[in-house]
């Protein structure tokens, strides 16, 4: 057994497991990090956990499986995400320094729904429940196909003819509100689910975003976890149908809205329109993104994706390292070649929200802006600027702030680990390949973000 010596023990952390095809996911509730392994590999780690020896784990394996699993690699997977811990001069000897847990996996301050009984979790988002958000999202795209005229015009939505300033403050607060409830059924689902939750502040690039981190969801049925993962948008859908059912009342006359309501409600109605558009930008990690990857059954969709397209991007410029994927499953290969696509095309969607919605209300806001400097007349004065600057350096410098955080961070990081690869590839140089390999794939922690 090349690797560590055959006496070596180790201490296992507590974890929870689920199996999953041929595949287990295990996880460790308290830091939020979850594995996937063979489902063989759960054998070696149940041994380990009894308090067996390296030596005793692997002469186990191999009388069930009549294989040798590389334990080495197995092992120092298990050490990068903390799942175990082994002495460090053996570590260090056999295949360079175990990698510290990410803290930015560790808990962050955050708000739950732990006061929430699963009981009342489960029948909120029951079957009954479920089928009635489906029927009014049903009602809603039937009333705004029946008069499309009760959709917003990305250009003119925000641009308010009157009480400009009051009205915008209103919008942005109560779509705050809408954030916060978007997120909240997502807790509620993963509280039906039986798994911890939290809401946390994040970033999508550079837009500052809300985010609940239900990693836990791994361990719940693949059912369970498309309720969570849709929970999101489904809330986002019913509330943006109702503002359609208002408009359009509105529009026939059933209803009498004041100027200033329907102004709202259509201002509302476009920033739900394009939180719900936002999710089907699968080239980041959003509902839309989770959804997909429960029904292909991929464990790290998106990380595969990415560096399959930076290998392309390697072999099509005939330069730069390429990404080894030899650890990837065929059946994943295939569809994260297919993926490949939907991601670009969600490039490209995100392009064009920027050409038709983006640059449009942009543009409306800066020619408001041009005929206010020069004195002839605009719907917005002094301070409706001043509302606009204000909210802009609280979303967009916000998140600029986060980025450059999370990219600093992420060089760090991908500096550790190539230290770590570097020093485990010079002391392996001269051992023996084994005859089998039991790897192990880190899952992805599950925040599927609101919007701004």
């Amino acid at each position: 057994m090349a690797g560590y010596p055959s006496d070596t023990l180790v201490r296992v952390r507590p974890f929870d497991h689920r199996p999953e095809g041929d595949t287990v996911i295990i996880g460790d509730l308290e830091r939020q990090v979850f594995l996937s392994i063979p489902a063989e590999g759960l054998d070696l780690l149940q041994s380990l956990a009894a308090g067996r020896s390296v030596g005793e784990a692997v002469r186990l394996y191999e009388e069930k499986y009549a294989e040798t699993p590389d334990i080495t690699d197995f092992l120092d997977a298990l050490g990068d995400e903390g799942f175990i811990e082994i002495d460090e001069k053996i570590a260090a000897a056999v295949a360079g320094p175990v990698a510290a847990a990410d803290p930015a996996r560790r808990p962050r301050r955050s708000y739950s729904l732990n006061w929430l009984s699963p009981t009342v979790a489960r029948r909120l988002v029951s079957l009954p429940v479920l089928i009635a958000c489906v029927l009014v999202i049903a009602t809603g795209v039937y009333l705004a196909t029946d008069d499309p005229n009760v959709l917003p015009t990305p250009g003119e939505t925000l641009l308010f003819p009157i009480h400009f300033a009051a009205l915008t403050w209103a919008t942005f607060i109560l779509t705050l509100v809408g954030v916060a409830i978007h997120e909240a059924a997502h807790m509620v689902a993963a509280r039906a689910a039986g798994v911890p939750s939290r809401l946390v502040i994040g970033n999508q690039l550079y837009v500052l975003v809300v985010q609940t981190d239900m990693s836990g969801i791994w361990l719940a049925p693949r059912r369970q976890r498309f309720v969570a993962f849709i929970a999101g948008t489904l809330i986002d859908g019913v509330l943006a149908s109702s503002f359609v059912l208002a408009l359009w009342a509105n529009r026939h006359s059933f209803l009498n809205l004041p100027e200033w309501v329907a102004l709202l409600l259509t201002a509302l109605l476009f920033t739900y329109l394009v939180r719900i558009i936002w999710q089907s930008f699968l080239f980041m990690r959003t509902d839309g993104y989770y959804i997909v990857a429960t029904a292909l059954g991929c464990r790290n969709l998106m990380s595969d994706t990415e560096n399959f397209l930076r290998n392309v991007l390697a072999w099509v410029l005939r330069r730069g390292s390429r990404v080894d994927q030899s650890g990837v499953p065929r059946r994943e290969m295939r569809i994260v070649r297919w993926y490949s696509l939907a991601w670009l095309s969600g490039r490209l969607i995100a392009l064009m929200m920027l050409v038709f919605v983006g640059i449009p209300l942009l543009w409306g806001f800066l020619y408001q802006f041009i005929l206010f400097a020069s004195g002839q007349d605009s719907l917005m004065g002094s301070w409706d600027f001043a509302t606009i600057a204000i909210i802009g350096v609280l979303l967009d410098g916000g998140g600029l702030l986060l980025w450059g955080r999370s990219l600093y961070r992420g060089a760090q990081e991908r500096r550790r680990r190539q230290a770590i690869l570097s020093a485990r590839a010079t002391a392996r140089a001269a051992e023996p390949a084994a005859p089998a390999t039991t790897g192990a794939r880190t899952m992805p922690a599950v925040e599927p973000s609101g919007q701004q």
